[in-house]
């Protein structure tokens, strides 16, 4: 509460024939040698004045006699223990919050090798749509060149992505939307549909000689599980389903559950 009036706390007794006689109550103080003296100001209490000192007032009634936390006045003089001759500040929060740094991206998982039909780590919008960034040197695949040793080319357009850039999985050939895509070699159709997250429409030819080969990201699905096809059949056309922005097929081979680069494999 703040301090009472300009007070004196002595009392003064008065006779016609007599001196008079001051009655100073008796100071019980227990004031330690590092104690600072401070002189009551209008307006203070003896909390606010504990506060300032970093003491407390139960501290400053023991040092300095006091009757009571409230019985103070303006101009008293207050020993204040453990002061030092020092004004403590009020303490404030110093929690300090961790700063959390952002987590630093990790390097992309490739899934595991596995035989189709199976969920593959697609390839991103970002792969495909934004090729320029990682793309290998342009190549444009033969029109109709065939060899009896070896696979034909699904169909003619550029090579936008080659085996590396699809993360070991096939290469991505781009086309006019609605291009033919064509059986790279005579084989028996095992999977058409679009379950394979990232592959859009998508075909599987089983080939005698224990490969496989995929046909993903198509507009149109003109076969059908079980089908057998021959050496260039038309078995579908360019499109840009799955998670490809632009018209292309990504085409794959496998032999057993393991892709195979094609283009050392496809006639030139």
């Amino acid at each position: 509460m703040p301090a009472l009036p300009d007070v004196s706390p002595v009392e003064v007794a008065s006779s016609s024939n007599a001196q008079p006689a001051v009655k100073t109550p008796p100071k019980l103080s227990i004031v330690p040698q590092s104690a600072y003296t401070h002189i009551i100001e209008s307006g203070e209490s003896l909390y606010t004045i504990a506060r300032k000192y970093g003491t407390t007032t139960d501290a400053i009634v023991r040092a300095n006699g006091l009757a009571s936390a409230d019985r103070i006045y303006v101009g008293q003089k207050l020993e204040i223990p453990g002061a030092n001759g020092q004004v403590q500040q009020p303490k404030t929060d110093t929690t300090k919050v961790a700063s959390i740094a952002p987590a630093e991206k990790s390097a992309p998982v490739t899934a595991p090798r596995q035989s189709l039909p199976v969920k593959q780590a697609p390839m991103t919008n970002n792969e495909t749509a934004s090729i320029s960034q990682e793309k290998p040197a342009e190549v444009t695949t033969p029109a109709s060149n065939e060899n009896a040793d070896k696979f034909r080319w699904p169909l003619s357009g550029k090579v936008v992505a080659d085996f590396a850039a699809s993360k070991g999985t096939g290469i991505n050939i781009e086309a006019p939307e609605g291009s033919a895509v064509r059986a790279a070699e005579t084989g028996t159709v095992i999977y058409t549909g679009s379950a394979v997250e990232g592959y859009g429409n998508l075909i599987l030819v089983k080939h005698e000689n224990g490969y496989v080969s995929a046909y993903a990201h198509l507009s149109q699905i003109s076969v059908a599980k079980g089908d057998t096809v021959k050496r260039g059949d038309a078995i579908g056309l360019t499109g840009r389903t799955g998670s490809v922005a632009t018209p292309q097929l990504h085409f794959e081979l496998r032999k057993g559950a393991t892709p195979i680069d094609p283009v050392p494999l496809l006639a030139s």
